[in-house]
């Protein structure tokens, strides 16, 4: 080796070194997620209470825009690999590679562990679909849950997007301008020594149901009575058997038992005298009560 000329080592060393510095960019080099052009696909899930907007993303996971029902549009980044912490990321919005090349930075977000590492809300998500619509792809920039080391970026394809976005806004236009959040506890009444619903009282059902089938959050709890006419241990179990009609119609309608709780009162929380047609009317009922997890 002493012998060598010394071109041929100092060749000889830059070799070395441009080796080095090519394994050390392999070691570091960046992840990058978005749908194959030829694959990309978007598809629409519409409901009167929610509308929801989804792209696949090739070995991530899914992107997906959510409109509820009362005006709250949102973007929700779902990834297969849970993230491991919380940190810190940029949204960009990337021209695709066939135009001239363009890069804006949006915002910058927080990474919240778990399998949904990004949501967002507000103007930023109705940014996201405006840069959708003009053919650009926002993409998420972050660091690597495992060691920091490698840049992340996770872009979301406008390619056939505008084929959907018309369906999606055509769902916006029919929802309902109310959330769940707006569905109240309320009455439902049953006839002398009845325990079958009126379609008068199956109408409220289908409203609550409309929106438990979506909000798993929902939790409904049903508390049935009865007027003062009878012996206790009767009433007692003919508020059960109200309650237990009321349960099977809102299961018929798609909502699940497990959103359900029941409790037969009897005659033993009346809401007025039992000595008037009008107040017995009255307790002979079912109270319905929503609760949501975020209550």
């Amino acid at each position: 080796m002493s012998n060598m000329p010394n071109n041929v080592l100092s060749s000889s060393r830059l070799l070395i070194t441009l080796l080095f510095l090519i394994l050390s960019f392999s070691l570091h080099a960046a992840q990058r997620y978005q749908a194959p052009v030829a694959d990309s696909s978007w598809h629409v899930h519409s409901s009167p209470i929610q509308c929801e907007l989804i792209h696949d993303i090739d070995h991530y996971g899914q992107g997906r825009f959510i409109y509820s029902s009362g005006g709250e549009l949102a973007f929700q980044l779902h990834s297969r690999e849970a993230a491991r912490r919380n940190s810190v990321a940029s949204l960009y919005s990337f021209a695709p590679f066939w135009r001239e090349p363009e890069e804006k930075e949006l915002a910058q977000l927080t990474i919240t562990k778990g399998n949904m590492p990004f949501y967002i809300g507000g103007d930023l998500a109705y940014r996201m679909l405006y840069e959708l619509l003009a053919g650009r792809h926002p993409t998420f920039h972050y660091k690597d849950w495992a060691g920091f080391e490698d840049d992340v970026y996770v872009s979301v394809s406008s390619v056939k997007f505008h084929q959907h976005y018309d369906d999606f806004t055509i769902c916006i236009s029919n929802a309902l301008d109310y959330g769940s959040d707006q569905v109240k506890d309320t009455a439902l009444y049953f006839g002398t020594d009845q325990s079958s619903l009126s379609e008068q009282e199956k109408a409220k059902l289908r409203e609550i149901a409309l929106f438990a089938r979506i909000d798993k959050g929902m939790k409904i709890q049903l508390k049935g009575h009865a007027d003062g006419r009878g012996r206790r241990i009767y009433n007692k179990k003919l508020s059960s058997r109200r309650t237990a009609s009321v349960e099977k119609y809102l299961v018929s309608k798609g909502v699940p038992e497990t959103q359900i709780s029941q409790l037969a009162l009897g005659e033993s929380r009346p809401l007025a005298s039992n000595r008037s047609s009008r107040g017995r009317k009255s307790n002979r009922r079912v109270d319905v009560f929503i609760k949501h997890d975020s209550d």
